[in-house]
């Protein structure tokens, strides 16, 4: 996908990086980069769109690298790379992540976790909404730290919903996210499912299977990723207009 357009400079501009397929561990570095530059206030922020070549299992930041079956992955060939951001294992194969870097007092990304984590889930279905997907996001539940507990105890992300994820009509998961927080920036990562997901496969011991349709069913017809990158692209520079811009060089 190309990625070369006359950029607009200004404080607030945001970057967007439509950057299709990457090894694991150069998607986290361009990732944990973006953060790092934003915390400098180098930038106010960036929206990447990727995807994983070869299919990648993502740990979250604190998660135990004894969830891995590392067995399992060497005979698939599937990389192993730890997140920046929190939460559990995610299975990035026949999927597209978002990354969303901005400050924690961006007035249309930031704010508190759960604040922010919504009003970014409100780009990503606009976005949905484009291809014909309807989401709706899991309510904020009254018991937030019991709600954590029991997630610490899930390998796989996609086993449960946390707080605001996107759902499908059917009440499954179809979006999985997690933050991670610098200084004065965020950044979120966001995995959308194409097919249903299957992470328990490489995983020990996982307590629940994972539990999701995928956009393809959703949809009732077949979306590549390309498409899905675009409409996601769509979903976040619509409302935000001219702060949302193409850069002249992506190298970071």
């Amino acid at each position: 996908m190309a990625t070369s357009c006359t950029s607009v400079s200004t404080s607030d501009t945001l970057t967007l990086h439509l950057d299709g397929p990457g090894s694991g561990a150069e998607n986290m570095r361009r990732d944990t980069e973006l953060l790092q530059r934003c915390a400098r206030g180098d930038i106010a922020g960036a929206v990447r769109v990727y995807w994983f070549a070869p299919a990648c299992l993502s740990l979250g930041r604190l998660q135990p690298a004894t969830d891995v079956d590392m067995g399992a992955c060497a005979r698939d060939g599937v990389d192993v790379v730890r997140r920046p951001s929190g939460g559990r294992a995610v299975l990035h194969d026949g999927e597209v992540t978002y990354a969303v870097v901005c400050r924690v007092t961006d007035p249309d990304l930031g704010g508190g976790v759960l604040d922010a984590c919504a009003r970014i889930h409100g780009h990503v279905a606009r976005g949905l909404a484009l291809l014909g997907v309807q989401t709706l996001p899991r309510a904020r539940g009254r018991g937030v730290r019991r709600d954590a507990l029991e997630d610490a105890g899930v390998a796989d992300c996609f086993a449960r919903p946390a707080a605001h994820e996107l759902l499908d009509v059917a009440g499954q998961k179809l979006v999985g996210s997690a933050q991670a927080r610098l200084g004065g920036a965020l950044l979120q990562h966001g995995s959308v499912m194409l097919d249903p997901p299957h992470a328990s496969s490489y995983l020990r011991n996982a307590v629940a299977n994972s539990r999701g349709g995928g956009l393809r069913r959703a949809a009732g017809r077949e979306v590549g990723r390309e498409e899905l990158a675009q409409a996601l692209a769509s979903g976040f520079a619509r409302p935000l207009g001219d702060r949302l811009a193409r850069p002249l060089d992506t190298t970071l």
